[in-house]
């Protein structure tokens, strides 16, 4: 458990932070809180960049109060290349021999310039086989992050994406979000400019396929904005209080019919094969809440937005931002 580190969860758009622990069947939150991630951040080489992103965590940990310097860090999933495939029971060196061999398939960059992790997600002894997470990354990100890091006076303990630390806040908490009850679910990181979906299997809690789509909520703030003929800030706050049940003076569901269809399909291609009992989202949902009940309309599947609040121990610390929770996800993962 996380006694000795904290987890950053550096974003596109925000940077979280959360001090947390899993303490019996509840969360424990000692610090939270957020900064904007500095723009350019993943997209220059600037060094002064770095160091403006280095002195943001440095003042914000100041803020809320961490004196911790161990920290796991989360970076997006949309700068990283992931892959769920089931191999033979190999030794380390061997499967990594066998997936550097296959990595061109899903890797779009050379196998010297990048940094691949594997975890281990099942096995199943009779079929002599496992389950196995392949992340990759360029590892001239992996380098900035550990500099950043490094500058804000912190230790990177270890570097993970959005992915496994969603993971496995959703198989750590599983009873308290879905019951007893055995139910597949799909989990849906509505990030700025993509999204990501992840399926568990209920019947051995586990995650069994994960696929990106190059579509997030910045998507559909633009087309509010343009459409509406309103700055960002009006077209975002059209976005946050849209409700399919309380229609108000901008017609949000024609605006977004076309995105909507697009990211309705998407989902539907994914789910042909699977029989997800339940749909979650977390992340940028949290600004765009109604979209649940478009999806659930269209896809006649019980969809609501995953916030944890209900097994978080209660604290004014977290009821002041209860709605924001659903940002904090890979975070909270990011501490077990």
């Amino acid at each position: 458990m996380a006694d000795s580190f904290f987890s950053i969860d550096m974003g596109e758009k925000y940077t979280h932070l959360a001090d947390a622990k899993k303490v019996g069947d509840l969360l424990e939150v000692y610090s939270l809180g957020k900064v904007e991630t500095k723009e350019g951040f993943f997209t220059a080489e600037l060094e002064k960049t770095i160091e403006e992103q280095a002195s943001s965590i440095s003042k914000l940990i100041s803020n809320i109060k961490i004196t911790k310097k161990n920290v796991n860090v989360v970076i997006p999933d949309s700068l990283t290349y992931n892959q769920i495939l089931t191999m033979p029971y190999l030794n380390e060196k061997e499967l990594i021999s066998a997936i550097k061999y296959q990595a061109d398939q899903f890797i779009p960059m050379p196998i010297e310039e990048t940094n691949i992790d594997l975890e281990i997600i099942q096995e199943y002894k009779e079929e002599k086989k496992i389950l196995i997470l392949i992340v990759a990354a360029a590892k001239k990100l992996i380098e900035k992050i550990q500099t950043t890091i490094e500058l804000a006076g912190l230790v990177p303990e270890s570097v993970e994406t959005e992915l496994s630390a969603n993971s496995r806040f959703l198989l750590e908490f599983n009873k308290k979000i879905i019951g007893e009850g055995k139910q597949n679910i799909l989990l849906i990181n509505f990030g700025v400019n993509s999204t990501n979906l992840s399926y568990f299997d209920q019947i051995i809690p586990t995650l069994k396929e994960s696929h990106n789509l190059t579509l997030g909520f910045q998507l559909f703030l633009k087309e509010v904005r343009v459409n509406t003929d309103t700055d960002e800030k009006k077209a975002f706050e059209i976005l946050k209080g849209f409700s399919p049940d309380h229609p108000s003076s901008y017609p949000v569901e024609t605006i977004i019919a076309p995105l909507l269809k697009e990211f309705v399909l998407e989902l539907k291609r994914f789910i042909s094969t699977k029989k997800p009992s339940t749909i979650y989202f977390i992340g940028n949902i949290a600004n765009f809440t109604g979209l649940t009940s478009l999806i659930q309309k269209e896809l006649s599947i019980p969809t609501a937005v995953l916030n944890p609040l209900s097994f978080i121990k209660k604290t004014s610390l977290v009821d002041n931002i209860a709605q924001d929770l659903p940002f904090f996800i890979s975070t909270f993962g990011g501490n077990l």
